[in-house]
């Protein structure tokens, strides 16, 4: 009898053990470090979060939308939300990059950015640097519309590559080909540009 009961001691002690490592390896451990939205998008957060008044603060988040076989993947330094705003995500440190079908990497950076999680859209504001291979674009704000692969890049925008010089109002730059169209809003003004090795 003595033998079973400690028997019976063990064979519980190495149930409650196992449950626990269970436990633990998939209800505690399994998401660690990411928060997932929805089945296509997903944010990672590679350190530990906090609240203040309301607004949970995340520390070195990544952010990454799929469609179809494309990937557009934004990192933030610091990223925000409300509890009054959820569908609200606010970033500050911000690299968004994706690649092209050419293989090379189009990148965005500004200061800080909206991402909005229903839509997928975000809004750049604060220096915001577009590059790619040689080319590089310059505005104030920029918008990723999601659904159309699309930037939108507007207040002060500036293309500079080794040959060119291009000023405008608006920039619509697809971001699955990298086609870039630079225009003005009044019809009859138009887009200043020069050539690099022309002088002024």
């Amino acid at each position: 009898k003595m033998k079973i009961k400690n028997l019976r001691s063990n064979l519980f002690l190495v149930i409650v053990i196992g449950a626990s490592v269970i436990f633990y390896a998939y209800f505690i451990n399994k998401n660690k470090g990411s928060i997932k939205i929805d089945n296509k998008s997903e944010v990672a957060v590679k350190k530990e979060t906090k609240v203040e008044a309301g607004v949970t603060i995340f520390k070195d988040t990544e952010y990454k939308t799929t469609e179809g076989d494309k990937e557009y993947i934004t990192r933030g330094k610091e990223a925000r939300i409300d509890k009054n705003e959820p569908d609200l995500i606010k970033l500050t440190g911000v690299n968004s990059f994706t690649k092209l079908k050419d293989g090379t990497i189009l990148r965005v950076q500004s200061k800080k950015a909206n991402y909005y999680k229903k839509t997928k859209n975000i809004k750049y504001f604060g220096d915001v640097i577009i590059t790619n291979k040689d080319k590089r674009v310059t505005s104030e704000i920029a918008n990723f519309i999601s659904n159309k692969s699309l930037i939108k890049l507007e207040d002060n925008v500036v293309m500079v590559d080794p040959k060119n010089t291009i000023k405008g109002d608006i920039a619509l730059l697809d971001t699955k080909t990298n086609d870039l169209e630079i225009l003005m809003k009044k019809e009859e003004d138009k887009v200043y540009g020069k050539r690099q090795d022309s002088k002024k």
